[in-house]
Order: C-alpha cells, then sequence, then structure tokens
C-alpha cells in the first residue's frame, strides 16, 4: 500500500502577442478540453471540432496508439515546446479505479534558441551539461506493508518544493523560479546542487508521471 499523490488536470497558460491563452484538461474527461482565447470559451472534442490553431500554437485532442481501447490525449505544440498529456487509471484500496495524467514534454529549437532559459521543476534542465539526480523514493514497505512517498526532486532542484507552489487561480503564472513575460534570464548553475552528477544522453524529453496533486509550475 503507497500513501502518494497524483496528477489529475492539466491547466496551461500561453503567452501570445498580445494576449494570453488557457487550456484546461482533465483526466475525468479526456476526450474534451477547454479552451479560452481573448476571453472566449471554445471547447475542442475528439467527436467533433477536435483542434485549433492560433498564432504559433496548435491545440489538438489526439487519438493514441495506446493499449487503452479508443485512448486519446491532448496535445500542444508553440514552436518552442511540444507537449503531450494522457491519461491513466490506478487501483485504490476500496477496489475503485481513479484517473490520473501524465505528462510529457519535449523541447523544440525555439526553446533552446531562447535568451530567456526555461524554469520550473522541468524546464530549469534544459541547458545542464550533466543530468543532476534528486532524492527519489525507494518504496520499501514498513512492517505494516505500506510506504509514504517523501521526495521532492531535493538536490536536483534550486531552491524547495515550495519555490514551486503556484500563487493565484490555476492558470497563474507566478512562482518563485517563474520567467514568464521576462525577456531575458540564465540558465541555472548546476555547480550550486547537491545532487548526484550523471552523464546525459542527449534526448532531450522530460516527464511528470503522476508526480503532484498541488499546482506547481513547470
Amino acid at each position: 500500500k503507497v500513501h502518494g499523490s497524483f496528477m489529475s488536470e492539466v491547466f496551461l497558460t500561453m503567452q501570445l502577442l498580445s494576449s494570453r491563452a488557457l487550456c484546461h484538461y482533465s483526466s475525468s474527461i479526456p476526450y474534451a478540453a477547454k479552451v479560452v482565447l481573448k476571453q472566449e470559451e471554445l471547447w475542442l472534442d475528439i467527436h467533433s471540432t477536435s483542434s485549433i490553431d492560433f498564432e504559433h500554437v496548435h491545440i489538438e485532442i489526439v487519438k493514441t496508439s495506446s493499449i487503452q481501447k479508443n485512448g486519446v490525449a491532448l496535445n500542444v505544440i508553440d514552436g518552442a515546446w511540444n507537449i503531450l498529456v494522457t491519461t491513466g487509471t490506478y487501483r485504490t484500496q476500496g477496489d475503485r479505479f481513479q484517473r490520473f495524467v501524465n505528462v510529457n514534454i519535449t523541447p523544440m529549437a525555439d526553446a533552446f534558441a531562447n535568451p530567456v532559459a526555461p524554469h520550473g521543476l522541468i524546464g530549469q534542465s534544459l541547458h545542464d551539461p550533466f543530468a543532476i539526480q534528486g532524492k527519489i523514493d525507494q518504496y520499501v514497505p514498513n512492517a505494516a506493508g505500506e510506504y509514504t512517498t517523501s521526495a521532492q526532486g531535493e538536490g536536483a532542484i534550486q531552491g524547495t518544493i515550495d519555490d514551486y507552489e503556484i500563487r493565484g487561480d490555476p492558470f497563474s503564472s507566478d512562482f518563485a523560479f517563474s520567467r514568464f513575460g521576462a525577456t531575458k534570464g540564465a540558465r541555472r548553475d548546476v555547480v550550486l546542487l547537491s545532487g548526484k552528477r550523471m552523464s546525459m544522453v542527449k534526448h532531450y524529453e522530460a516527464d511528470a508521471l503522476g508526480g503532484s496533486q498541488s499546482d506547481d509550475g513547470l
């Protein structure tokens, strides 16, 4: 028995030339997503209007090749990042099935060329010369056969996990290391991190697999 947390929905905020676009995707309704553009609310649905394009952003509900029957996912591409949000299920101790989301983020050319180095729990490692392994859970049960997760990336992230908690509503980009709207931002200094240094394969992709129920800045 594991006591932990998971992600059940995703809130995306995208900066446009003169405004922001918002997108909400929930594991409870995996075939649809709500998009807010210039205060106009739009719904994407795999069964009808499944995609939308505006400025440099493409948002689409796509069918997946998952073993899950009729699997669908949310795909958001903005020239710098390719984000794929998939859903899954797990069984609780009470033999009930709950849904969660997994988030896969792949950087594109504009992400590397941007004078503002990304930050957040995932983005801050984009320009690292080597991988940093922080604290990870070992999942060793106690005498009662239970385990409570505790690792929060200590040693591999700047500051503490509390610094990444979003202030305000779920679409807010306000957290301690936010670069949203900035015109310049330096890469982090990995020398200051205490995590284990590891060799890194140049395959730039990151996953948030049911990482946390809190609203954390990526």
